[in-house]
C-alpha cells in the first residue's frame, strides 16, 4: 500500500470513531469519562508496540521526550473537549482542522523540514476548507468566543506534538517512543476524574459499547498518523489526514442515523457548502500526492 494511503485511511478511521464517541457522549458517559477511557484504551493498545524492536537503546533523553510529546497532546485533548462541550460544534470543528497551518508554522519556525511553495498552497486550501465545512447554524457570541479560544488551543497544542514527534522519534524508534507518549496521555487522564458527573460504574452498557468501539477504531487511525509523520512529514501527513472533513460530510450525510447523529437535517445551505470545503479538500490533497509523485 503506498504511504499516501495510510493518512487517507486514518481519517476515514477517524470519521468514524468520532460518530461512535459521540453517540457514547450523548447516551450518558459525557466527554470526560469518554476521555478517560479512551485514553486508556489507546495506551493498553500501544503499549504493544513494546514488543517491536527497535535498533536504539532507551535513554533518560529519549523516555523525557516522549512523555513531553504525550504530556502536549494531553493538552490538545483537554482543550478539544472543552471546545466541544462549552462551545458549538459547527464552529469548533473547523477551527481544529487549522491544526495544518500551526503544523506548517512551527516547522518552520523549528527548522524541522523545508515547506514548498506547493505545501503552502495546500495549507491555505485546507485552511479555506475547513472554515467552509463548519458554517452553518445559529452561533451564541459567547459560544462563538469559546469555540475560537479553545479550538485553536488545542489545534496549536497537537501541531506541536507532531513537530516534535517528527523531530524526536527517529532518535530512540517509533514503536517505543509512541508507546511511552500515550501511556503518558493515559496517566495524566487521572487528573480528568474529578470533573466526572458520576462513577464509571454508573455508565450504561451502551455507552460502554459505544466508548470501547470508537476508541479502538480511534487507536488504529492514530497509530497509522504516528507512522505517517515520521515517514511523509508532520506537514504533509496533516493536510492528507484533513480529509477526515469529506468522510464527516459523507458518513453524515448517508449512514449518520446508525449512530443517532442528526446533523444532516441542519439544511441544505450547510450541506452544500461542507461539500464546497471537501472540494478545496481534494485540491489540497492532490497537491502533496502530486509532491511525492503520486
Amino acid at each position: 500500500m503506498p504511504p499516501l494511503f495510510v493518512p487517507l485511511c486514518s481519517a476515514l478511521g477517524y470519521a468514524i470513531a468520532a460518530l461512535m464517541l459521540k453517540r457514547a457522549t450523548t447516551g450518558g458517559a459525557g466527554p470526560w469519562r469518554v476521555s478517560f477511557l479512551t485514553n486508556w484504551l489507546q495506551a493498553a493498545i500501544f503499549s504493544l508496540l513494546w514488543l517491536w524492536p527497535t535498533a536504539h537503546p532507551a535513554t533518560a533523553t529519549h523516555v523525557a521526550h516522549a512523555v513531553i510529546s504525550g504530556a502536549i497532546f494531553f493538552v490538545g485533548q483537554v482543550f478539544t473537549f472543552l471546545a466541544l462541550s462549552r462551545g458549538d460544534v459547527s464552529v469548533a470543528t473547523p477551527v481544529l482542522g487549522s491544526k495544518v497551518v500551526f503544523v506548517a508554522l512551527f516547522t518552520v519556525l523549528l527548522g524541522t523540514a523545508e515547506v514548498t511553495a506547493a505545501m503552502w498552497a495546500a495549507v491555505a486550501l485546507t485552511a479555506c476548507a475547513t472554515a467552509l465545512l463548519g458554517v452553518g447554524g445559529q452561533v451564541r457570541r459567547e459560544a462563538l468566543l469559546r469555540s475560537l479560544l479553545y479550538g485553536f488551543s488545542a489545534a496549536a497544542a497537537f501541531a506541536f506534538t507532531d513537530v516534535l514527534q517528527q523531530r524526536w522519534v527517529k532518535a530512540w524508534g517509533f514503536s517505543h517512543y509512541v508507546a511511552v507518549q500515550f501511556l503518558t496521555v493515559a496517566v495524566l487522564s487521572f487528573g480528568l476524574v474529578p470533573f466526572f458527573r458520576e462513577s464509571l460504574r454508573t455508565l450504561p452498557d451502551t455507552a460502554w459499547r459505544w466508548t470501547f468501539a470508537g476508541g479502538a477504531v480511534l487507536s488504529v487511525q492514530a497509530l497509522g498518523i504516528a507512522w505517517s509523520i515520521v515517514h511523509l512529514g508532520a506537514t504533509d501527513t496533516n493536510v492528507l489526514y484533513n480529509s477526515r472533513g469529506v468522510w464527516s460530510v459523507v458518513l453524515v450525510w448517508t449512514v449518520g442515523h446508525w449512530f443517532g447523529n442528526t446533523e444532516h437535517r441542519q439544511g441544505r445551505g450547510v450541506m452544500l457548502r461542507r461539500l464546497a470545503g471537501s472540494a478545496l479538500l481534494l485540491a489540497a490533497i492532490a497537491l502533496i500526492a502530486h509532491g511525492h509523485g503520486a
